[in-house]
């Protein structure tokens, strides 16, 4: 867990994002999460449901905890989404179709 949350981070600090709107922001979101080499499946935005949704190999307990801290990262480098409110939700490989933790994304 702590491994993702260096990789997001150091793709963060080395991607020069300039971004203007809550979907290109969630597409920046899901290119950091898939550059880290741990998504199980490509990072998936639906501007219908204001979603990113990324599947990764934790449990539940990490997930819900990798989840608060990627959203708090995205809010301490200004990445906002406005309108809806817009959720990041991790999925398990090994879930289904199931969410095993979500959490808002900064406004």
């Amino acid at each position: 867990m702590k491994y993702i949350l260096a990789t997001i981070a150091m793709l963060w600090a080395s991607s020069a994002f300039a971004l203007s709107d809550s979907v290109t922001n969630a597409y920046a979101l899901c290119k950091v999460i898939d550059g880290t080499g741990m998504s199980s499946a490509p990072c998936e935005v639906s501007g219908w449901n204001s979603s990113v949704v990324a599947t990764l190999d934790m449990t539940s307990a990490d997930a819900r905890t990798s989840c608060r801290q990627i959203a708090g990262l995205m809010e301490m480098k200004g990445l906002h989404f406005t309108g809806t409110d817009w959720t990041l939700q991790i999925k398990s490989p090994y879930s289904g179709d199931k969410t095993i933790a979500f959490c808002k994304l900064p406004k």
